[in-house]
């Protein structure tokens, strides 16, 4: 009698404990990986493309992945980072620099955050003024090599050109790749009209009011104006001007040509950070990345 009721007990114990407390224990848990990009786009897709390999590669099935895009829309890259945090994943990933401030700046749990597509992540606020990293952040940078894309505008143009820039000021990695263009342009010996494009619905406006009064258009590192390439491309055609730009995808639907980093490979080294930090290491222990760039031609 004393021992079915001993049995039915330590049953009940074990039933208790399997309920109340496995699940609660993350270690036997699957990973959560949540990556976010602040729109789609063939370049951001492939970054993405690369962090995602990189972490099946080292954990295949055993690493769960979350993605959501945040269409262009800053407010809904807000709620996506939110979302995120609150169900409280294992590392969180944020493609552009929009969506990594918004990651940060929601980030109230220091839930541990890599980075990809940054152009300045001190501008950003997204590693210490002296560059050092920020708790639990560190990343890939896209910094652009400006002087490799004056010297490949002076390829093609003369001195004295007029190079247009649509961008949207809004962005912090546009306007601090913009601010810094520009002067070196000047110094070079172009002049420069830029042109805001707050959306990508102004760019096609922006684009038809620049485009006439310039001899070619150099297109930074800006999410906003990226994502509406196509129609820049195609006004510069209808006037027979060059477009360069910081975004190889764009090469390949008609931009003259870019220097920029391989967007792929830059994925595979943000997702390495990713595998680094699921295996235990701290992600501010892990040194900001910044890519190397290369010419891509039409």
């Amino acid at each position: 009698m004393y021992t079915k009721i001993t049995l039915l007990i330590a049953a009940a114990l074990s039933i208790f404990v399997y309920v109340n407390y496995f699940p609660k224990n993350k270690t036997l848990q699957t990973k959560v990986v949540a990556i976010t990009q602040i729109a789609p786009h063939p370049s951001l897709d492939r970054i993405r493309q690369g962090i995602e390999d990189e972490i099946k590669s080292a954990f295949g099935d055993k690493v769960k992945i979350e993605f959501q895009s945040a269409q262009g829309n800053p407010s809904l890259a807000t709620q996506i980072a939110h979302n995120f945090i609150g169900k409280n994943v294992d590392v969180l990933v944020a493609i552009t620099t929009p969506s990594a401030q918004a990651m940060h700046a929601a980030n109230s749990l220091h839930i541990p955050m890599v980075f990809a597509g940054v152009t300045d992540p001190i501008a950003a606020k997204l590693v210490e003024e002296s560059g050092a990293n920020k708790a639990n952040i560190t990343g890939v940078c896209d910094t652009p090599d400006i002087d490799k894309q004056v010297s490949l505008i002076q390829e093609f143009l003369p001195k004295n050109s007029a190079i247009g820039i649509i961008y949207n000021p809004g962005e912090t990695n546009s306007r601090v790749h913009v601010e810094r263009l520009e002067e070196k342009l000047q110094n070079a010996g172009f002049s420069v009209i830029k042109t805001p494009a707050y959306s990508t619905g102004d760019v096609l406006q922006a684009s038809q009011g620049t485009i006439p009064n310039v001899n070619a258009i150099m297109l930074t590192n800006d999410n906003t104006v990226i994502s509406a390439i196509d129609a820049a491309i195609q006004t510069a055609g209808q006037y027979n001007i060059p477009v360069f730009c910081s975004d190889p995808e764009s090469v390949k639907r008609g931009a003259k040509a870019a220097i920029a980093p391989d967007q792929y490979e830059m994925g595979i080294e943000a997702g390495k950070m990713v595998v680094r930090i699921l295996k235990g290491e701290k992600g501010h222990h892990i040194s900001v990345l910044y890519a190397p760039t290369s010419r891509f031609s039409s």
